[in-house]
């Protein structure tokens, strides 16, 4: 279980509305300290699977980031808590884009993309996609070099002994589902936790748009075509992701001026690591300005 640690003294956490490009409300948290020479720089922070806004591997770290100088923005969208089981991961850029706007309403005048887990292919997907020239860096921090097919394939070994077999075909009958305009019913995705397999509850329409070989969420498929420095923070192996994904992330980003990898030797939660996490994004986003 990831504790919330409270708000630290130095630091100050207020909640914000902003509006998603495609006219979606949500809601999150700007989180500042004191202020620092340079730019004022905003962080666009993104949560992973089923997280929000302020969720174990977030919030402890934007605080350290806070206290560093760097605005963070840690936002809630489409697809948080229990939104992502019905959610469409390729509307995911629009909410990213609008919470780059308001860090830009608010003052800052440099842009970081900072995602963890899931939220590390939402960044590279939005950065790839649009090329956005407001956005100055990208970090990805437990990054997943693809969640669409390696990742959930290896789901099924806790159920299946033909795990690929086994996953081609829970494929199918979601498509079949979508086709007979059932797209909205439930299906169970079995996930291996602590030795055992629990259920991710997902329609089949959102488990097509995350997890079907047509889906968008896998990073290598954007980082090719990213075109500014990017920072990459693997953690230790564990079940979710392994550091080698780190290592085929970097290889497939061509196009960035500068790819940093900066291993952190902790848990996917960062958990007791998270000024760490905070020293290394920091120090990137000042090599990457200069």
């Amino acid at each position: 279980m990831v504790v919330m640690e409270p708000t630290p003294g130095a630091v100050t956490l207020e909640s914000m509305h902003y509006e998603s490009d495609d006219g979606q409300q949500f809601d999150g948290f700007h989180i500042t300290g004191e202020s620092t020479d340079g730019p004022r720089t905003g962080v666009v922070m993104l949560h992973g699977l089923r997280g929000t806004a302020l969720s174990g591997g977030i919030a402890a770290i934007a605080y350290a980031l806070a206290r560093r100088g760097l605005e963070c923005l840690a936002i809630n969208k489409r697809n948080s808590g229990k939104l992502y089981e019905t959610s469409d991961f390729s509307a995911i850029d629009h909410d990213i884009r609008g919470a780059i706007e308001w860090l830009q309403a608010a003052g800052c005048e440099e842009i970081v993309l900072w995602g963890r887990s899931l939220g590390a292919t939402e960044a590279a997907y939005y950065q790839g996609k649009r090329n956005d020239p407001d956005v100055d860096s990208v970090v990805l921090a437990a990054p997943f070099a693809d969640i669409r097919e390696r990742s959930t394939m290896g789901y099924f070994e806790a159920v299946s002994e033909t795990p690929e077999k086994a996953y081609e075909e829970f494929v199918e009958t979601a498509r079949e589902r979508v086709a007979d305009d059932r797209g909205n019913e439930i299906v169970a995705l079995p996930r291996p936790v602590a030795g055992d397999v629990e259920y991710i509850p997902m329609t089949a329409q959102a488990f097509l748009s995350y997890r079907s070989p047509e889906s968008d969420c896998a990073t290598i498929d954007w980082t090719p075509s990213i075109a500014v420095p990017m920072l990459l923070v693997p953690h230790a192996e564990d079940r979710n992701v392994t550091p080698a994904e780190a290592e085929e992330i970097r290889e497939s980003a061509t196009n960035s001026p500068l790819v940093s990898i900066s291993p952190i030797e902790s848990d996917h939660f960062f958990s007791g690591h998270e000024d760490e996490v905070a020293e290394e994004t920091a120090a990137f986003v000042s090599q990457a300005r200069d």
